[in-house]
């Protein structure tokens, strides 16, 4: 039971890990933000962080479920 995880450039360089892509233990609960905390990064981080949840747009506290394949991106916004 597994999520696979892929990390943007940005996020990979400050990451703990350094992967681009890897294989996650799915555990009841898992959220994007868990998995970001795990990499090594804060609150005030995450608020930068878009999750996108098997090529959907999700929010960093919504539940994960065994088989997802999580995708974290810096959210740029503009005006």
């Amino acid at each position: 039971m597994a999520i696979t995880v892929t990390l943007f450039p940005t996020l990979r360089n400050l990451s703990a890990s350094k992967r681009e892509t890897f294989a996650l233990d799915w555990r009841e609960g898992l959220t994007a933000r868990a998995v970001l905390a795990a990499e090594g990064f804060n609150e005030r981080d995450s608020e930068a962080v878009l999750a996108v949840v098997n090529e959907a747009q999700s929010t960093l506290d919504a539940p994960l479920a065994d088989g997802d394949a999580l995708e974290l991106r810096v959210n740029i916004q503009g005006g």
